[in-house]
């Protein structure tokens, strides 16, 4: 479609107050390989070579996406309304029929009026592209993923009772463009490597399976040797894990675990520093008041960032809604600090009176690391070590969970017992009361924080 061309009768339409268009152009290379193929015989799984391991789907895409900004007046009263829609054709008759469409559903919203992004805003530079991936060309591109894809095989073929069953990696080449009815006008490359990499484990009769996600904007920053081993040993030890125990006390969480509890997309803080549920006194926050409530601080003081500038991150951007991103620091030792808001939210809530920048979309959660080793975490006495989730999610306003555990340990006298299944629960924010971090930190799949957290008053039921 002709950006141009759609652009031109957006911007002569009658009824819009102000529009924001959006173009993505996206080369999405998907690359699986199956190294094995099973068979059931006489009750017992075969395992054979696969003679054609690799499969390549290549597919282009484009979309163009608009929000149309309408005022309208009733009571006396003026208002603003917003519709998001997306063009398919560029004919002009068809991108009219659609704005039509938007024009009536923006008039039926009764919103206080609010300003627009204009040109003057000022965008951040941050790294979103591997130019090594733009530039390669298709077959260049695929022999890079080859290699990525035989690294993994390689590492993974001495690991004791582990196989891979099947890996597949997607690639992303993406051009963006944004222009809007109030000047701004921005092009930006992004690129995205994901990969899935099934783990399965054998020993005897037991068998189980371990898939890991690992997202990157660039494809050097996902680690073989790391992705394997850790897999590796989730497999094996949800192979031979036991029942899970009756538990209430100290919880340790590390890998996959403490990236799922303390990201902001899955625990309830970025819900209530959210600049609309603050408007709507639908949330918790107050400026400066501790998150945990009433209750006595027992651990360390917890600081989060939302970070959309870290070079590279997977959930680094350098706007959202055309508005300029930022790092936000959400919580500050314990305490409420800023707000997660749109330019329209600032606006509401006095914000930009007070000289206060939009934070713009939601970032990469960045946690600066804590006093502790992560071996005084596990210790002293009876802790359990939770690895992985099945899924974590905390209700957003209560702030509860009842997550069940895919892989976890018992650590207690020296020694460590896997177990699986069973919900961990309690309450997020009543956690922050007693958490505990580590000095050792990483990153993982958009969280840049300690290694390991450890929270004194958890429960398991199995």
């Amino acid at each position: 479609m002709d950006f141009n061309k759609i652009r031109d009768i957006v911007a002569k339409t009658e009824g819009l107050a102000g529009w924001c268009l959006r173009r993505t152009e996206t080369e999405a290379t998907t690359v699986i390989r199956l190294p094995s193929i099973y068979t059931i015989r006489e009750g017992k799984s075969i395992r054979q070579p696969n003679p054609h391991p690799r499969e390549v789907i290549t597919a282009p895409s484009e979309e163009i996406l608009v929000t149309a900004y309408c005022r309208h007046s009733a009571d006396g009263n003026d208002y603003i309304g917003e519709a998001v829609g997306q063009f398919v054709s560029d004919e002009e008759a068809a991108v009219s029929e659609t704005l039509a469409g938007l024009i009536a559903a923006a008039r039926m919203q009764s919103n206080k009026p609010y300003p627009f992004v204009d040109k003057t805003a000022v965008y951040p530079q941050v790294e979103l592209a591997d130019h090594e991936l733009l530039e390669l060309s298709p077959p260049a591109l695929l022999a890079r993923v080859q290699r990525f894809s035989e690294a993994v095989l390689t590492r993974a073929a001495p690991e004791f009772g582990v196989e891979v069953s099947n890996l597949e990696v997607f690639v992303k080449q993406t051009r963006n463009r944004i222009e809007t009815g109030s000047g701004v006008a921005l092009e930006y490359p992004s690129t995205l490597a994901d990969a899935e990499i099934c783990f399965i484990a054998r020993f005897g009769d037991k068998v189980a399976e371990h898939t890991a996600r690992p997202h990157a904007r660039r494809l050097r920053d996902l680690d073989p040797e790391a992705l394997v081993t850790q897999g590796a040993d989730y497999a094996r030890g949800i192979a031979q894990a036991g029942p899970p125990p009756q538990h209430a006390g100290p919880v340790v969480l590390m890998g996959d675990a403490v990236h799922d509890f303390m990201l902001l997309q899955a625990q309830p803080l970025s819900w209530h520093c959210n600049g609309r549920a603050v408007y709507e006194k639908i949330s918790r926050y107050e400026k400066g008041k501790p998150a945990a409530g009433d209750k006595p601080v027992a651990g360390d003081d917890l600081t989060i960032f939302s970070d959309p500038l870290v070079p590279f991150g997977p959930s680094s951007r350098s706007e959202g809604e055309a508005q300029p991103a930022r790092r936000v620091c959400l919580l500050k030792d314990g305490c409420y600090d800023e707000i997660l808001g749109s330019l329209r939210y600032y606006h509401y809530l006095g914000l930009l009176e007070r000289g206060e920048q939009p934070s713009g979309p939601l970032g990469n959660t960045v946690v600066p690391a804590g006093p502790h080793r992560t071996g005084e975490l596990l210790g002293p006495g009876r802790t359990v070590v939770v690895k992985s989730f099945s899924d974590f999610n905390a209700d957003p306003t209560s702030g509860n969970f009842a997550s069940e555990i895919r892989l976890g340990e018992v650590r207690e006298d020296g020694a460590a017992k896997p177990f699986k299944g069973g919900l961990l629960i309690g309450n997020w924010f009543d956690a922050l009361a007693d958490i505990k971090l580590s000095r050792d930190t990483v990153a993982q799949d958009g969280y840049y924080g300690p290694a390991a957290v450890r929270v004194d008053s958890l429960q398991v039921a199995g």
